[in-house]
């Protein structure tokens, strides 16, 4: 049975551009109208609707809850709550914060993925590049995200392409709960 409501956890190194990302996606701000950013103070739960969501041939609206979780460890303590009932793991990272990301990444995604025990399909990692010379290759992970999908996006420059990439991660999300 499909879910009506999905739990996203969207994480990654402080300075990656998950606000950025989650309010675009949600459409929940101007974009046009957003000042810099500033760093999220423990988590900010965002909700909207994703329509059209394709799934086993059937067409539904799903309520997305993404939780745009800080990326400063000073909140490590908030993760155990964070993860209750999490069902997707959007993991962030940019070129400005690409050298921590392969340790930081390989930790999220044990805490976040791994251990709830998630499927790699239940993950994607948003390359967040700013640059079309920024490439996601130059992140060199270990063979843990061998299953899980790295994505380039570029929100500024390729934002319909950042919804469909994220409309295909929770498809992937919802099929996998099907198998359940």
């Amino acid at each position: 049975m499909q879910p009506n409501k999905l739990k996203i956890l969207m994480i990654g190194p402080s300075d990656s551009g998950k606000t950025q990302i989650a309010n675009f996606i949600s459409e929940s701000v101007n974009m046009e109208e957003m000042g810099s950013p500033r760093p999220t103070q423990g988590v900010r739960i965002v909700e909207f609707e994703l329509s059209n969501s394709k799934v086993n041939g059937r067409t539904s609206n799903i309520d997305i809850e993404l939780w745009d979780c800080s990326g400063d460890h000073k909140f490590e303590s908030c993760w155990p709550a964070f993860r209750v009932g999490v069902q997707g793991v959007v993991l962030v990272c940019s070129p400005n914060t690409a050298q921590a990301a392969t340790r930081e990444m390989e930790l999220l995604y044990n805490y976040f993925v791994s251990q709830p025990k998630l499927l790699a399909k239940q993950c994607v990692l948003f390359y967040n590049c700013t640059d079309e010379q920024d490439d996601v290759e130059s992140l060199n992970l270990s063979s843990t995200f061998s299953k899980v999908s790295l994505v380039a996006i570029n929100w500024k420059n390729e934002g319909s392409r950042l919804k469909m990439d994220f409309s295909n991660y929770i498809t992937s999300v919802l099929q996998s709960l099907n198998k359940d």
